[in-house]
C-alpha cells in the first residue's frame, strides 16, 4: 500500500463523510459513516489507483460529461479504519 498518497486518503475520508463528531467510543473507537460516494470525473487518477488496489469501485455508467460516482469497498473501509485507528467504520443510512 505504499502507492497511497495523502490526497487519496483525504478523498477516501471525504467519500465516507469523515467527521470527528461521528466517532464513538474511547477504547474501541468506531466511525459512523453517513455516506459512501465520491462524485468526480471518471478519469480521476487517485480513484483509479484505489480501484486498482481493490480499495474502491466505480459506477459502471458515467454521464455525458464523464462524471461518475466512486465508492469504497469493504477492503477500503478496513484500510481506512486501520489507518485512522478505528476498530471499524460502520455505514449508517
Amino acid at each position: 500500500m505504499n502507492d497511497i498518497t495523502l490526497s487519496m486518503i483525504e478523498e477516501m475520508q471525504h467519500c465516507i463523510g469523515f467527521d470527528k463528531n461521528k466517532i464513538t467510543g474511547t477504547k474501541h473507537r468506531i466511525m459512523h459513516a453517513y455516506r459512501n460516494h465520491f462524485c468526480d470525473v471518471n478519469t480521476n487518477k487517485n480513484w483509479l489507483k484505489l480501484i486498482e488496489l481493490g480499495l474502491a469501485k466505480q459506477n459502471i455508467m458515467a454521464d455525458e460529461n464523464g462524471i461518475t460516482y466512486f465508492h469504497l469497498t469493504a477492503e477500503g473501509f478496513e484500510f481506512l479504519a486501520r489507518l485512522c485507528r478505528f476498530d471499524k467504520i460502520i455505514e449508517i443510512d
